[in-house]
Formats: structure tokens, sequence, C-alpha cells
């Protein structure tokens, strides 16, 4: 290998090497002491969540639109003192969706949507 080869190789073998070490230690702690607010939607229709932060300087969010076999979710803010979450069914015609009442903050929160628009319905389960 020639010198020139030689040392472009070792240039970016330092660079892969740093920004390796960078990606690696970029991870933040933060998020660690915050949970996860989870959703799948198995129901037959396109289902909305929002959540409104108390105690954040994250704004305020929704996810819209989300089909039948769809995932999403959302990182609990780990400044945040509490969340108030929203959960719609569009063209929902029958019957209450009660949201569900987050307290601890701290751990992973996982629901399941199913039902149709005339009765659709929400169930915790393990994340």
């Amino acid at each position: 290998m020639s010198k020139s080869k030689r040392s472009m190789a070792y240039g970016a073998a330092t660079l892969l090497l740093a920004l390796g070490g960078t990606a690696v230690t970029a991870s933040p702690a933060a998020a660690q002491d915050s949970g996860h607010i989870g959703f799948s939607n198995k129901g037959w229709f396109l289902a909305k969540t929002c959540y409104k932060w108390q105690g954040s300087a994250t704004p305020d969010s929704c996810d819209d639109n989300k089909a039948i076999g769809t995932d999403w979710g959302v990182d609990i803010p780990a400044d945040a003192t509490g969340v108030e979450v929203t959960v719609l069914v569009h063209g929902q015609q029958i019957g209450d969706l009660e949201a569900p009442q987050i307290t601890d903050l701290k751990r992973n929160h996982c629901y399941e949507l199913s039902g149709y628009t005339w009765g659709p319905s929400i169930t915790e389960k393990n994340c």
C-alpha cells in the first residue's frame, strides 16, 4: 500500500472512530429518567392521540390519521410533571373512549385501540 493510500486509510479510520465515539456518548441520560407512551391501532378506524405536557418546555403535540396496523408513540419529556392524553376516533358514532390516565411518568405505558367507529375500545397492554 502506498504511503498516501495508507495515510488516507488511517485518516478515515480515525474519523470513523471519532464519529462512532460521539454517537455512543451522545445518548441522553434524561431519556432513561422518563417513560414512553405507545399505541397500536387494531381497530377499523383512523385514530388521533394528543399529549398536553404539564410543567414541561416541550410543546404539546398530536399524532393523527393512524390507520389499522399502525404503531406509534411519544417519549415523555424528562421535565414533565404531568400529561393529559386525549384519544379520538375519526367518525366515532357511539360511546365514549376513555383516555388513559397516566400518573407515573418514569415508566412506559402502552395501549391497544380496537373495535369499530360505533364502539371503539382502548386496552392497556405490556410494552
